[in-house]
């Protein structure tokens, strides 16, 4: 959400200033493709839940808010919980830890039901994150505490998919990838890769003087993507998603597009009820990352724009607000569910497996209250 007026612009601006333009600036060192990949067993009706815009924050009922998460956590019982940004705004250390710990307690309790298939959580960062009473990498070394080596995840109790370097040279907080494997005790260069989950820190805020506006995938971070899918498995014929906070440029042109439809059914499903609130340039992340075998692109930000779009070969993704904090509309809080089959990519990039399998839910704020 980009929020206009002189208070918040100074407020962002000191937050800024507390920051420092150097804690910005990763560090130089260079790690392999290989130490950002962490890995997941594949399961031919593998469920991910996208919740976004949380907010989170001190003036938040937290226990409320989390009794939401939960519920939703309960009812869709996913392989794989991905937030997609904006989890907190103006937080506290103790809030972090609350909602990271009940997600890792969902997905014990899930983890213990399955008969050894497990449920994980991870995120990526938006642009209201970094805005708390903590320094820049706390929330990623929260995550850190509950992550445990692949196959570990039993018996440390600890289940978040999660890497993330301080002194790495990639811009960002994440950056990583989740391979979905045929067979997770397989090494790298036998395993098959069914897909490939990249979850991508878009980044804050490009200030302009006194005005600001929403920063891009920095080129980086895309030359990055590329370089995942050239060399961090001999597997290549896979299908490649991505994760993020703030849309591209072409969610607009994508939206158009399915309004000028004759027949709407045929190039998407959902609704757009603001505007799209990209980042102030289009510097070709939908095409780099297109060109890393990605196919599928998620976000959030919007927070009452949601749906499932065809563009280019694509998919382009809103995830809608997951709790009623910061502005709404009572009757769009929701979640998003995708359901991965064992398909070919066209078949994936197509209609008739987005209406089967990407569910958006809408129910509104008042259907959580009757289920408390």
């Amino acid at each position: 959400m980009k929020i206009k007026g002189v208070a918040v612009l100074l407020i962002s601006v000191i937050l800024f200033s507390l920051v420092g333009c150097s804690a910005l600036n990763n560090g130089n060192k260079d790690y392999s493709v290989e130490e950002y990949r962490t890995t997941m067993q594949y399961y031919d009706d593998f469920k991910i839940l996208q919740l976004a815009d949380l907010h989170l924050g001190i003036q938040t009922d937290v226990a409320h808010q989390l009794e939401i998460v939960k519920n939703t956590i309960k009812a869709k019982k996913p392989d794989l919980i991905i937030l997609t940004g904006d989890n907190f705004m103006y937080s506290s250390r103790d809030v972090v830890v609350r909602l990271i710990e009940t997600l890792n307690s969902e997905c014990a309790s899930l983890s213990s039901q399955r008969g050894g298939r497990l449920s994980k959580f991870t995120m990526t960062f938006g642009n209201h994150d970094n805005q708390g009473d903590y320094p820049r990498y706390y929330i990623s070394n929260v995550m850190k505490r509950y992550t445990a080596k692949d196959g570990n995840e039993i018996a440390e109790g600890k289940f978040a998919a999660f890497v993330d370097y301080e002194d790495d040279s990639l811009f960002g907080l994440t950056n990583f990838y989740i391979d979905l494997v045929d067979d997770i005790k397989k090494g790298r260069d036998d395993v098959d890769v069914k897909y490939r989950l990249h979850i991508i820190d878009s980044n804050t805020y490009h200030f302009m003087g006194p005005d600001y506006d929403y920063d891009v995938i920095h080129d980086e971070q895309l030359e990055h993507a590329i370089d995942i899918y050239e060399t961090a498995t001999k597997d290549k014929d896979y299908i490649g998603m991505a994760f993020f906070h703030i849309p591209f440029f072409e969610y607009q042109d994508a939206y158009d597009k399915y309004l000028e439809s004759a027949d709407k059914n045929s190039t998407g499903q959902g609704q757009y009820l603001e505007g799209v609130l990209h980042p102030y340039e289009n510097n070709g992340s939908h095409e780099k990352l297109s060109g890393a075998n990605i196919v599928s692109f998620i976000c959030g930000h919007d927070h009452i724009n949601y749906g499932d779009f065809i563009y280019n070969d694509t998919i382009l993704s809103y995830g809608v607000k997951s709790t009623n904090q910061l502005y709404h509309d009572k009757d769009m809080i929701g979640y998003k569910t995708i359901t991965l089959r064992d398909i070919t990519v066209s078949e994936f990039v197509s209609i008739e497996n987005i209406s089967e399998n990407f569910k958006n839910y809408t129910e509104g704020y008042s259907n959580y209250e009757n289920n408390r």
